[in-house]
């Protein structure tokens, strides 16, 4: 790319007349700019990037775009914008457009990077992927993603987070879906939406930058089966499980074709048959055989961050504290269930409820009542709400690990679950050394 079309793409004022070399990557570390990279410096709440431009100028980059106005003598091309956040989806959106690949967005509040690498793994098995690292699924993430595109690759899978509304109908319209997927309808955020029907309406901006794409939803979900869509699959009317056996793995058949085939995946979690039927309906779109779909689901080992096991001596550590919602929480529970033995339950916060906190928190209450063999742990300020005599109550994580340190915890299965700024990896942590 030329400082040229740059200078087409995003708009603005080239600040200075200087050397006009091609640019090679995109980049939005500084730390990581090397010679010819275009660098973008954006702001965020701790940070701003135009602080280390006299660093990145030492790196000879071919370009930079500010929304600032900088004062530095400089041959390399300064770019001034209104907005570098606006700019980099700009780019994204330019990268889209030069490459006429499908690209399969996915969004839900549950799910959303499971599903996402399901899927990338089974049309891995005919084709080259691109998909989205981690869950980069924002405005930053995304356009990230997308400077990767290039001739070699044969599809694209995106995932698409959000906190408020039009957030994924940006990313959507940037990224020009051919195929939009929601995995559910559930609680995450919606102290800022107030309700789950806003909550759809926001999973439904996915759609916005579609074409006559295809959607693909959730068919038992209780707000997604109603939803209509000129092109949808409602995915559990025309794929259903039956037949579910969970142990240490996950069974359950499907009738393909007017033939029943079974799978299985390594987690005795399952509420995450629909993310493996929706990536088995996508696989079967894109013409993977049946009897390979079901070797990857097989195989499939779930992503480091969620749900990773960790056995120290006698003790097993159930490490789900990367985020939660409510209806996670209910999963992770639903694991802890069909755990033998002893078991503790650590539990914190779960944030961005809002008004819905209290009531949110108590349902997870009840649903507590049904383990057995339990220490149930509970941590934060929320969780109070949860009423329970039996239960033991810690303002803060150093509290609880004062606690566990008084107890034995040999022979024993410890589940710990939290929203992410409750930070229970120290929790984690502490009980793995």
């Amino acid at each position: 790319m030329s400082i040229d079309v740059l200078l087409e793409i995003v708009g603005g004022k080239l600040l200075n007349s200087g050397f006009k070399r091609k640019i090679k990557e995109i980049k939005i570390d500084s730390r990581s700019v090397k010679k010819d990279d275009l660098f973008i410096a954006l702001i965020g709440k701790n940070y701003d990037s135009h602080n280390y431009i006299k660093n990145v100028l030492n790196k000879k980059p071919s370009c930079i775009i500010v929304c600032k106005k900088i004062a530095i003598k400089t041959n390399i091309p300064i770019i001034l914008v209104k907005d570098t956040y606006d700019s980099l989806m700009k780019l994204g959106s330019f990268f889209r457009n030069k490459y006429d690949i499908p690209v399969i967005a996915i969004t839900g509040s549950v799910g959303k990077t499971t599903t996402k690498e399901i899927i990338s793994s089974v049309l891995s098995k005919k084709y080259k992927v691109l998909k989205s690292e981690k869950n980069y699924n924002n405005h930053i993430g995304l356009p990230l993603t997308l400077f990767n595109l290039d001739n070699t690759y044969d599809v694209c899978v995106l995932e698409m987070g959000m906190n408020h509304m039009n957030e994924i109908s940006k990313l959507s319209k940037m990224s020009k879906p051919n195929i939009a997927v929601i995995t559910n309808i559930g609680t995450a955020h919606i102290g800022n939406l107030g309700s789950r029907k806003n909550i759809l309406k926001a999973k439904m901006e996915i759609i916005d930058g579609m074409d006559d794409g295809l959607l693909i939803v959730n068919g038992m979900d209780k707000l997604l089966k109603k939803c209509k869509y000129s092109n949808i699959i409602k995915v559990g009317k025309k794929l259903k499980p039956y037949k579910i056996i969970v142990s240490d793995k996950t069974y359950f058949k499907l009738v393909i074709n007017n033939e029943v085939h079974k799978f299985e995946y390594n987690s005795c979690n399952k509420n995450l048959i629909m993310n493996f039927i929706i990536a088995i309906q996508i696989g079967l779109l894109f013409k993977i055989d049946i009897e390979d779909i079901k070797e990857i689901i097989k195989n499939y080992e779930m992503p480091k961050e969620r749900m990773n096991i960790h056995l120290k001596n006698t003790t097993k550590i159930i490490d789900d504290c990367y985020n939660a919602s409510y209806e996670s929480v209910i999963a992770s529970i639903d694991v802890l269930k069909k755990e033998k033995g002893e078991k503790i339950l650590v539990l914190g916060d779960i944030l961005e409820l809002g008004n819905h906190s209290s009531k949110i928190h108590k349902k997870i209450g009840k649903k507590l009542k049904k383990l057995k063999n339990t220490n149930i742990l509970l941590v934060g300020n929320e969780v109070k709400n949860i009423k329970n005599k039996k239960y033991k109550y810690f303002n803060n994580n150093e509290e609880l690990i004062n606690y566990l340190s008084t107890i034995n915890i040999d022979n024993k299965t410890i589940l710990v679950k939290g929203s992410r700024m409750m930070h229970l990896e120290k929790i984690v942590t502490y009980l793995k050394n």
